[in-house]
C-alpha cells in the first residue's frame, strides 16, 4: 500500500536546511517538466515526501522554489564534469562525437525545461545565458575544456583550435533549438560527422 504523506514525513530523517532545500528542488524538477508552473505545493510536498508546510519553511513561495529549480537545471557544473571526463588521447572523431553528445544533451534539457515553464518564466529567465560568462554566447563556460581536448589534434584542424570550438558550439546550439531545426530531431552522431567533414561529398 502506498504510504501517506504523513507516514513518509514521519519516517523522513532530519535534514540540514540546505540539504532539505536541495531535496525539494530535486523533487520539483520532474514535476515542472510534467505540469509546468501549475504544479501545486501539495503535489511538490507529496513528491518530496514532506508536509506542505515544510515547503514554505524552505522557500518563501513557489516562485522562489521555481527559481532554485531553474538555477539547478542551468548550472553547467555537471556538463563540465562530463566534458572533463572525455579522454584527450582518443581519436579526434571520437572526441568530437562525445563533446557534441554532451553539449547537445545540455541545451536540449534546458530548452525542454524552460518550454515546460511557459512564457512567464521566459520573461524572468533567459535559457540562452550561461552562468558566470554573460555575453559570450552558448556553452561559453565549456570552451576552455573543449579547447584542451582538441589541442592535441590542432595539426588536423583547418582553423585555429579556438575557432573550431566556436563553430562547434554554435552548430550544436543552433541545431538543438526546436524553432531553428528541421522537423527531424538532430542526431548528435550525424552532427559530429558534419562538423568534421562539412557539407561537401568526399573528394569535392
Amino acid at each position: 500500500m502506498t504510504p501517506t504523506t504523513a507516514e513518509r514525513t514521519a519516517r523522513a530523517r532530519p535534514m540540514a536546511p540546505d540539504e532539505r532545500r536541495a531535496s525539494i528542488v530535486d523533487a520539483v524538477i520532474p514535476l515542472l517538466l510534467e505540469r509546468g508552473t501549475e504544479v501545486t505545493t501539495r503535489q511538490i510536498a507529496d513528491a518530496a515526501g514532506i508536509a506542505e508546510g515544510t515547503v514554505y519553511r524552505a522557500f518563501a513561495d513557489k516562485d522562489e522554489l521555481i527559481d532554485a529549480a531553474i538555477a539547478q537545471v542551468m548550472d553547467p557544473a555537471a556538463t563540465l564534469l562530463l566534458l572533463e571526463q572525455v579522454d584527450a588521447t582518443l581519436p579526434l572523431e571520437a572526441k568530437i562525437e562525445q563533446v557534441v553528445a554532451v553539449l547537445h544533451a545540455r541545451v536540449s534539457g534546458v530548452v525542454q525545461f524552460m518550454s515546460a515553464l511557459g512564457p512567464r518564466e521566459h520573461a524572468r529567465h533567459s535559457p540562452l545565458h550561461d552562468h558566470g560568462v554573460p555575453g559570450r554566447g552558448p556553452f561559453a563556460e565549456a570552451s576552455g575544456v573543449v579547447e584542451r581536448l582538441l589541442e592535441p589534434d590542432r595539426a588536423r584542424l583547418r582553423v585555429p583550435v579556438a575557432d573550431a570550438v566556436d563553430y562547434l558550439r554554435i552548430l550544436v546550439f543552433g541545431t538543438s533549438m526546436p524553432f531553428l531545426r528541421a522537423s527531424t530531431p538532430t542526431d548528435p552522431r550525424h552532427l559530429s560527422d558534419f562538423i568534421l567533414r562539412g557539407i561537401a561529398a568526399e573528394g569535392e
